[in-house]
């Protein structure tokens, strides 16, 4: 499966002053004897307030506060960011993870992390190792003179920190956040605006322009983006109207005409997220220079006015992307250059 991850680090003074809190010596110079449980050590290091975070909001503060022995290989918080970069803008921090279903993933995350027995650095050997997650397992690997740690995905965890004691087990620290299949899984539902088109025959003409106006790359960058997603009858429907000399998308084949498409899709397209209940009567920004569309107040909903005398209807609204948002329209918005070039077709 393609590598979803960065490579993260963790910072050397943030790695000792964990294992400095976390384990005092006797007084008489002994073996460091552990004072906290696997959650108040988490609790107590700013490196860890992510995962913190993520065992308060999937209820798991109890069970891993219990008596176990557990060994939990905890991710740090550049960890934790990079898995929510990877989700995309819907997913900013772990309160993000809100229905049911998102709270599910993220308990069954957690559980991948945490191995029901204390397993100590040298006790570490290549091999599976079964998880807290019932039918799921980890993979130690051997690399150099040390180990990783493999999931479903194809990046391994590095290691960063050893035997941090717990008085219910033992921490290694690592620096990615394991995912089982179930999540590879969701992430693979996650697309950006583009995919979401692609995945949706009824948007095959949608897909098409987007390519001859070469918006691809566009429209699959970070955004965040609002599109007004025409289905393709509403495309036809624009086509029919200028005549015997549009046929289809492969018309628009000279320099001005694909610059003109460029822009109609552009019109589409506000470079800001606007869910539905965002919206508000008034002018909006579009991504084409200077021009805007209009929302307008109907009949306790609303309607997206442009250039023409023809108000667009929302057939769907907030299909979510990994980099925005889709409202699905009744027509072909149109700047006031198409509304011109369709004049002189005798639209």
């Amino acid at each position: 499966m393609k590598s979803i991850f960065k490579k993260t680090h963790v910072l050397f003074l943030a790695i000792t002053s964990f294992v400095a809190f976390s384990c005092n010596d006797d007084d008489d110079g002994g073996p460091a004897v552990p004072t906290s449980n696997i959650v108040e050590l988490a609790i107590a290091n700013d490196n860890l307030t992510q995962l913190e975070a993520a065992v308060i909001k999937a209820d798991l503060v109890d069970t891993l506060s219990g008596d176990g022995p557990f060994t939990v290989f905890a991710p740090t918080d550049t960890a934790f960011q990079a898995l929510l970069d990877v989700l995309g803008s819907n997913y900013n921090s772990i309160d993000d993870f809100d229905t049911d279903g998102e709270i599910a993933l993220l308990r069954s995350i957690l559980l991948y992390h945490v191995v029901p027995s204390q397993v100590l650095a040298n006790d570490l050997a290549a091999g599976d190792v079964s998880t807290a997650l019932t039918d799921n397992s980890i993979e130690i690997i051997a690399s150099g003179d040390t180990f990783v740690i493999g999931d479903a995905s194809d990046t391994n965890a590095n290691i960063a920190a050893t035997d941090v004691l717990a008085t219910n087990g033992v921490v290694h620290v690592i620096d990615k956040v394991l995912l089982p299949q179930a999540a590879l899984d969701f992430v693979a539902t996650l697309k950006d605006i583009v995919g979401i088109a692609q995945a949706d025959t009824n948007f095959s003409v949608l897909v098409d322009a987007v390519i001859k106006a070469d918006l691809v790359t566009t429209l699959q960058s970070e955004g965040p983006f609002t599109v007004f997603a025409p289905q393709n009858d509403a495309f036809v429907a624009l086509l029919d109207a200028l005549g015997p000399n549009y046929n289809s998308l492969d018309d628009f084949d000279e320099m001005a005409e694909i610059d003109l498409l460029r822009n109609i899709l552009l019109y589409h397209v506000v470079p800001a997220q606007v869910k539905s209940g965002d919206l508000a009567a008034g002018t909006v920004a579009t991504a084409l220079t200077d021009n805007s569309i209009e929302v307008i107040e109907s009949g306790g909903t609303f309607v997206i006015g442009d250039a023409s005398m023809t108000d667009a209807s929302l057939v769907a609204t907030d299909v979510e992307a990994t980099n925005g948002v889709v409202h699905v329209v009744s027509k072909v918005l149109l700047p006031q250059e198409a509304v011109d070039f369709a004049a002189m077709q005798g639209m």
